[in-house]
């Protein structure tokens, strides 16, 4: 495949990278022999050019013939790309700094020396206490830029001081910001730079969104084709933002908030456990 180049969603061109399919497969619990074979498959039907989103298509429809659970699902990035920015992807946020043994605290007004802050959490671990700052992006080739850094350093650096006065309780060691996109170039130069930390899609390889979720089995509730957009705005409302705060909620219960009847929550569920493995 030398010399064959695929066209990345913001119009630019890379090498194509038979590994990143073989990547993409075992991301989706497929076996490392049987990703392999997809990669071969998949390759076959690459051309000079070919946008990315094509690639994408083609391993979804042989993953689902190995995983017909798949059939119900959508891809994770436009899943994740679909919640609502408030209150769905701050509770997943917080729903996956939980998952890495941060305690959290959601949404508050905190006082700086210079004036008050809103921020969009508190994440809590051992001797880091962390500002979190959530952006969410509805187009998920988005770059998360450097303005989003530069005013978090800010709003830090004022929290700091405010907490040296005696004005909140927070000893602020550092700010996280959490995206559902890629960050610039000048973003990462910026918040390495000045330490602050981030959370984005696929990247930093330690904090990686996307690998956090498969690792954790972390998967939005917006990935189940079967709910309909009011059912999963009723479910964010209620803080449930993942597949296994779904199966893990009382049937009953589930009846209420959807407003449906046991035998459809049921199937809702068993749509939810298929994905979940």
């Amino acid at each position: 495949m030398h010399g064959i180049r695929v066209r990345k969603a913001d119009g630019r061109f890379e090498p194509f990278d038979r590994r990143k399919i073989v990547r993409t497969c075992m991301k989706l619990r497929v076996e490392r022999a049987e990703a392999e074979r997809i990669a071969d498959e998949v390759s076959k039907l690459v051309y000079d050019g070919i946008p990315t989103s094509e690639i994408l298509s083609a391993i979804y429809e042989e993953v689902k013939k190995i995983k017909p659970e798949y059939e119900h699902a959508h891809d994770l990035r436009e899943a994740i790309s679909m919640m609502r920015p408030k209150p769905d992807f701050e509770y997943f946020i917080g729903v996956t700094l939980s998952s890495l043994g941060y305690r959290v605290e959601s949404a508050r007004i905190l006082d700086g020396r210079c004036v008050d802050h809103e921020i969009d959490g508190v994440a809590m671990r051992g001797d880091e206490v962390l500002m979190v700052e959530v952006k969410h992006h509805v187009n998920p080739h988005t770059y998360t830029g450097l303005d989003v850094i530069l005013a978090v350093h800010s709003t830090l650096r004022d929290l700091v001081e405010g907490y040296r006065l005696g004005l909140h309780s927070y000893p602020f060691t550092a700010a996280l910001v959490a995206c559902n996109t890629k960050i610039s170039q000048h973003a990462e130069r910026y918040a390495r730079c000045v330490g602050i930390r981030y959370m984005g899609w696929r990247y930093p390889r330690a904090f990686a969104l996307e690998d956090l979720i498969a690792r954790h089995k972390l998967y939005p509730t917006t990935m189940l084709r079967i709910l309909e957009r009011d059912h999963i705005e009723r479910l964010g409302d209620r803080g449930i933002v993942t597949l296994k705060q779904l199966v893990e909620t009382d049937t009953n219960r589930l009846m209420e908030i959807l407003g449906i009847g046991g035998r459809e929550v049921e199937e809702i569920k068993d749509k939810a456990r298929a994905i979940l493995g």
